[in-house]
């Protein structure tokens, strides 16, 4: 029987340690937003105090004109911590500066008939979003569910055993125009701000 030397397991465990850093760590450029790096052409992360977040706006840069806007969105929290999530404190803001708050389920239902198209080319449009550590159990962020299909909820309680995924729906009055855009979450303690541009 082949003994397995303690250096070789210390070796093991010090390049699966490298190799998870890697993962959570790989592509990240700074912005000009301190604290907010990018992932990828269309994906930035901002890891707050309170909360990690991953935004994806590939399908939100063709959508100029619409007057829904879809953004893919993941969360988790730091070790140690714990984050309550709620619907009243997520926002969009435009280029000319007006708050857009996350509209309600009833909201989403009512214009769920003329959004169905707009859906099923997102579901091919979209970037993965998964840039957290890789032990983190995956989950659904349920702010939205087409009607009929379960239960939405009104927040989602990130810790650091967790990372929720979910597409999220603005309603754009006038429709979507070029420019800075800022995704928003307002917490206990801090805020998460990630602006982005669209129209490039």
């Amino acid at each position: 029987m082949k003994t397995v030397k303690p250096t070789s397991i210390i070796t093991v465990l010090v390049l699966a340690g490298v190799a998870a850093t890697l993962v959570s760590c790989s592509s990240a450029t700074p912005t000009d937003t301190p604290g907010v790096e990018r992932m990828g052409r269309s994906v930035l992360r901002q890891y707050g105090p309170e909360l990690w977040t991953v935004l994806g706006y590939r399908f939100a840069n063709s959508q100029i004109g619409d007057e829904w806007m879809i953004l893919e969105v993941s969360l988790s929290s730091p070790g140690g911590q714990v984050a309550t999530v709620h619907r009243e404190d997520v926002f969009l803001r435009t280029p000319d500066g007006n708050r857009l708050p996350l509209p309600t389920q009833k909201e989403f239902n009512e214009a769920y008939a003329s959004l169905r198209s707009t859906i099923a080319r997102a579901d091919i449009d979209r970037d993965p979003l998964d840039y957290f550590p890789p032990d983190r159990q995956p989950c659904d962020m349920r702010f939205f569910v087409t009607p009929g299909a379960g239960v939405s909820f009104d927040e989602v309680v990130m810790n650091e055993r967790r990372a929720c995924f979910g597409r999220l729906f603005f309603s754009v009055p006038g429709g979507i125009q070029q420019g800075r855009w800022v995704f928003g979450i307002d917490l206990p303690e801090s805020e998460i701000r990630i602006p982005f541009d669209l129209g490039e």
